[in-house]
């Protein structure tokens, strides 16, 4: 078993024994708190996201059986069934607050549901940077089987390309951007292309990685800030030797490729 099957194992067994909210007499709050208890038992944001995502749809699969019952026998919905459609309600609420006290990765991953299919990885960057593409691109060769890799090389003569670029956001799982000065300083980056990606990240449960590639003003796009980068402002890549920048293109890869087996 992978550890993220393993986890959703626990969440089943805990929903089943204690989630019971179509009792008689069920408090949510108490619920939460069992809730709470158990989560101290998963260290990692990733690890209490992937908990609270189980318990949640083990949660709403059962409610929604309850109600297509139901509605198949015509039932009258009682008081009880009202107090039970609100214990729900309630308790969705709580875990919810709880997955916002979790870092924003972790929070896409809980949040990942969306109305495209989302599998492809996009890299988003300024044409001044392509030799850095060129060794991400590299890094990424050995799982080109694996993982739908797009950027903006892959437009054809043509194609409208805004339409080809909108299209492979709606189908991004993974955002990678690339920052430095030329990339703060496209109008169409920050004006079109980054606000869609974020978009993608806020309501569909894409997950944005960024990459700063060398000393820029990041620190005045809080929209981009709100997002963990693979490496601290204090280490940009134009700062680290070769080692070090090929160590950092690797664990890319790696969590890239982690993301999309979620």
């Amino acid at each position: 078993m992978t550890e993220e099957q393993i986890i959703q194992n626990e969440a089943r067994i805990f929903t089943n024994r204690y989630m019971r909210l179509d009792q008689k007499g069920v408090i949510p709050i108490v619920l939460f708190r069992q809730v709470k208890t158990r989560l101290k038992d998963f260290y990692s944001p990733n690890a209490k996201a992937i908990f609270l995502d189980t318990v949640r749809k083990l949660i709403m699969k059962k409610f929604n059986a309850f109600k297509n019952q139901m509605q198949a026998l015509n039932a009258v919905e009682t008081k009880e069934d009202v107090f039970y459609a609100e214990r729900v309600n309630t308790l969705l609420f709580y875990l919810k607050q709880e997955v916002e006290t979790l870092p924003i990765l972790a929070q896409q991953k809980y949040n990942g549901t969306s109305k495209h299919k989302r599998n492809k990885v996009f890299i988003c960057y300024s044409p001044a940077d392509m030799g850095d593409v060129a060794k991400i691109k590299l890094h990424f060769k050995p799982l080109e089987k694996q993982i739908d890799f797009w950027d903006a090389s892959q437009i054809l003569p043509g194609q409208k390309w805004e339409e080809v670029i909108q299209q492979a956001i709606a189908q991004t799982k993974v955002a990678i951007l690339l920052i430095s000065a030329e990339f703060l300083a496209s109008d169409f980056i920050i004006d079109h292309t980054l606000p869609a990606l974020l978009s993608a990240a806020e309501k569909e449960g894409a997950v944005i990685l960024s990459v700063l590639l060398s000393p820029c003003l990041l620190d005045m796009f809080p929209e981009i800030m709100q997002f963990q980068s693979m490496n601290p402002s204090h280490q940009s890549l134009s700062q680290l030797n070769e080692n070090d920048k090929a160590a950092l293109y690797v664990n890319l890869v790696r969590q890239t490729y982690r993301i999309l087996q979620l």
